[in-house]
């Protein structure tokens, strides 16, 4: 009895180790669902990945459709800012032929002259000792355009005054007019030279040496 009693006293213990029937159906139920589950997961990761591809496509697109407007944009606009500069260039070359065409104004001539007789006679004050004393009259560009007829007057060093003498200035040479004399006779050669080179003093043409 003793035994047998303890055989029956251990079995509801083994009974309720043992997993019941309405377990396992359970534990089976879960497994199933976990798998189904699983597959859904995969199946819609699958679906974000193609989302994800297709929503990068289609922002790459987009990126590439901006890029190909701007770059349309400034060709564009590169185009319009040429013409306009070639139109621009167009009108100024017409402009500068027009002005070649009509010549100088007034003011423009008087302007390069008075300019033309400075240079000129600054190159005469260069050739003189005492350019504080000098003065300069009747001073006109000769009649060829390339040099000046004037008449200056400078004191000398001993402090005398010797009156006005007519001078050519020209690029390469002031030559102040002296009397012709045997003692002066180079240099009043070189004025003659200079006079008749330039178109001053015609009247230089007629002097005689003096003996």
């Amino acid at each position: 009895m003793r035994t047998f009693g303890t055989i029956v006293g251990v079995a509801p213990k083994v009974r309720a180790m043992l997993p019941s029937h309405r377990s396992m159906v359970v534990v089976a139920l879960l497994a199933t669902i976990g798998l189904a589950a699983c597959g859904k997961s995969s199946e819609q990761m699958e679906r974000d990945a193609a989302r994800q591809v297709a929503m990068q496509k289609t922002l790459a697109d987009s990126l590439a459709e901006e890029r190909e407007k701007d770059r349309r944009m400034r060709d564009a606009a590169t185009e319009q800012a040429n013409e306009r500069i070639a139109g621009e260039a167009a009108t100024h070359e017409r402009e500068l032929a027009r002005v070649a065409a009509a010549g100088p104004t007034v003011e423009q001539q008087q302007a390069e002259r008075a300019e033309t007789l400075r240079r000129y006679t600054d190159k005469l004050m260069q050739t003189i000792k005492d350019p504080v004393s000098v003065q300069v009259r009747k001073m006109e560009l000769s009649p060829k355009k390339n040099g000046m007829c004037a008449e200056f007057n400078a004191k000398m060093r001993t402090g005398a005054d010797p009156g006005f003498k007519r001078v050519v200035v020209t690029d390469t040479r002031v030559t102040v007019e002296e009397p012709p004399t045997r003692e002066m006779l180079t240099q009043f050669l070189l004025f003659q030279i200079a006079a008749r080179d330039t178109g001053c003093f015609p009247d230089v043409e007629n002097v005689r040496i003096l003996q």
